[in-house]
């Protein structure tokens, strides 16, 4: 089944999200962790109202981009990539690792929250434990 694209694609509102590295990065990262996905929003919110506003008003259009791969992104094929850290960067995580999350959970955390240590151990402690397995 499934009916038709629908929405005729020409000059979308959404397209100059597409066209953002950040935002692209952000799609991939819920794609991997669908439980980031009201966390991101709630930070795009709090940095950039007009674009929290574009996604709600376009709700239909914003899932559909992320059930699209993402050009180069996260999940192509290698689980493991490569990051490049700066020194305080890498104190940061150390420090969120410090409260006792897995590595893994940290650096979802810290990148998905643009590299900020607060909220992501905010997020961290809201989600931090919860389990993939049942």
């Amino acid at each position: 089944g499934g009916g038709g694209g629908g929405g005729g694609g020409e000059g979308s509102p959404l397209d100059g999200l597409r066209a953002h590295p950040q935002f692209m990065q952000m799609v991939a990262l819920i794609q991997q962790n669908p439980a980031l996905l009201q966390p991101l929003l709630q930070e795009i919110g709090a940095n950039n109202p007009a674009i929290l506003e574009l996604i709600n008003a376009h709700q239909e259009e914003f899932m559909q981009i992320l059930q699209q791969p993402v050009p180069g992104g996260a999940g192509a094929g290698q689980r493991q990539q490569v990051i490049q850290v700066s020194p305080e960067e890498r104190e940061a995580i150390g420090r969120l690792e410090a409260l006792g999350f897995p590595r893994e959970r940290v650096l979802e955390a810290y990148f998905a929250c643009d590299k900020n240590e607060e909220i992501a151990a905010n997020y961290l402690f809201d989600h931090g434990n919860d389990e993939d397995e049942e």
